[in-house]
């Protein structure tokens, strides 16, 4: 009779984790659904930003959900947030493909500009403290250098960095 109950007990708490299966978002545009829970594993598809996910399952680095449209696959753990992404753009650049925090604070937001090249208001100080116009122009040509997404991708898996870590 025990054995019974447990065995009830066990088939209903299976069943009730399907059914409250946890929403997730995706951080970037681009993420990869895979088949295995492999940065190596063939891509089914490719997900928008903010693209609604169940979670299904949970492995060390990558976490196995539904999709719309009723794929499943496997996603590395960090493209993934419990929170509707904002509708900013950007996506995280290479600080998101690897996992890294992606809002600023109020405190940062000024050292965080700054990241992006040099404002007006920057500019003019830069000049007033005896920056050269060559060194100003260099932060601007700086600011305009694009890296190719599947650059960044080579780049992590080379390096065994973010989802290609061990």
């Amino acid at each position: 009779m025990l054995l019974a109950f447990v065995i009830f007990l066990l088939t209903g708490l299976s069943f009730a984790s399907d059914s409250f299966a946890a929403t997730l978002y995706v951080k970037k545009s681009g993420t990869k659904l895979q088949v295995s829970d492999s940065a190596r594993s063939k891509v089914i598809a490719r997900l928008s930003r903010g693209t609604p996910v169940s979670l299904i399952k949970k492995s060390k680095r990558f976490y196995q959900v539904s999709a719309p449209g009723g794929n499943k696959g496997w996603i590395f753990k960090f493209k993934l947030t419990s929170r509707v992404p904002a509708n900013s753009s950007g996506g995280g650049g290479i600080l998101g493909a690897l996992g890294g925090r992606q809002k600023i604070a109020a405190r940062e937001s000024s050292s965080g500009s700054s990241i992006r090249g040099l404002s007006p208001i920057s500019e003019k100080h830069a000049k007033n403290k005896g920056i050269s116009e060559e060194d100003i122009q260099a932060v601007k040509q700086m600011e305009a250098f694009h890296i190719n997404p599947l650059d960044v991708e080579k780049f992590l898996k080379e390096g065994r960095l973010g989802e290609y870590g061990q």
